[in-house]
């Protein structure tokens, strides 16, 4: 069972599920092109510069990503990328919580592991049992 939109949040930094104290750049859009539905589509909102700021040893930073085109092709996904207005927003969101005025910890309601979320995310779906926001955390 697959889902009709993915987000990827995550972008190239993203941790490799098999060795998570390495990165893997195409892991989430691997996963996403695994997980969407025909017809389905993919936002890309996640971080994917023209050359990795901190590329692994003997890496030279200018590696293409590879990503499943090929599947998402064969499923008719549509994927659109593009920056949110993070940067518009950024030193205001700052002040805020510096000065107290805003608690971004107040919304977060649940607690979990990756294992977790797809239960987190159809409690949320169906509005059950006050799941307005988990954090997640890889183990």
């Amino acid at each position: 069972m697959g889902v009709d939109k993915v987000i990827d949040a995550v972008g190239f930094q993203a941790r490799d599920r098999e060795h998570p104290d390495r990165e893997r750049p195409n892991q989430v859009i691997t996963d996403a092109a695994r997980l969407v539905n025909a017809a389905g589509a993919i936002a890309v909102a996640g971080v994917y510069p023209d050359r990795d700021p901190h590329p692994a040893p003997g890496a030279d930073g200018q590696e293409d990503l590879v990503a499943p085109w090929g599947a998402l092709f064969a499923k008719g996904v549509a994927v659109r990328f593009g920056r949110t207005h993070d940067r518009r927003y950024t030193t205001l969101l700052r002040d805020l919580v510096v000065a107290g005025r805003a608690r971004p910890s107040m919304i977060v309601t649940h607690y979990g592991t990756l294992a977790d979320a797809p239960e987190l995310y159809r409690r949320f779906d169906r509005r059950e049992d006050g799941v307005i926001k988990a954090v997640l955390r890889p183990s």
